[in-house]
């Protein structure tokens, strides 16, 4: 049986990084990942983002340790192509939700698969993506 997959957007990657509550929640996830439980995939674009957002709060050496940790994670890092980028334009047209975002809703929409995030953003996007919300981990 193959596990549940999950995409992840960037705020609960971020939030970890920062020790905010999220933090074990995503320990859990990634652990559940390492054990093969659960599938985790994240864009380059949203993997991007999360060094971005870590770096502007936290500084360079922060920034760089993401890099680190998000190439040791057990997540799948998926590269943008036309056809998920022509998505990630469609959600972005639809208005209200980041273009950060966009990506993550892409992958979820394209694969059928839930996107973990607390970015209430994607409320704007639940009618054609599962949100799988980080407070139901808890």
């Amino acid at each position: 049986m193959d596990p549940t997959v999950f995409v992840l957007d960037a705020q609960p990657i971020v939030g970890a990084i920062r020790q905010e509550p999220v933090r074990s929640l995503f320990e859990g996830l990634i652990s559940r990942a390492a054990r093969g439980e659960i599938g985790l995939r994240l864009t380059v674009v949203n993997a991007g983002e999360v060094i971005y957002a870590t770096e502007r709060a936290l500084g360079a050496t922060a920034g760089h340790h993401a890099l680190r940790a998000l190439q040791d994670w057990p997540i799948v890092i998926v590269p943008i192509d036309l056809e998920l980028a022509a998505r990630a334009a469609w959600f972005k047209l639809r208005g209200g939700i980041s273009y950060a975002d966009c990506f993550a809703a892409a992958l979820a929409h394209r694969d059928g698969i839930p996107v973990v995030t607390g970015d209430p953003e994607f409320r704007r996007v639940a009618d054609d993506v599962d949100i799988a919300w980080v407070d139901e981990f808890a």
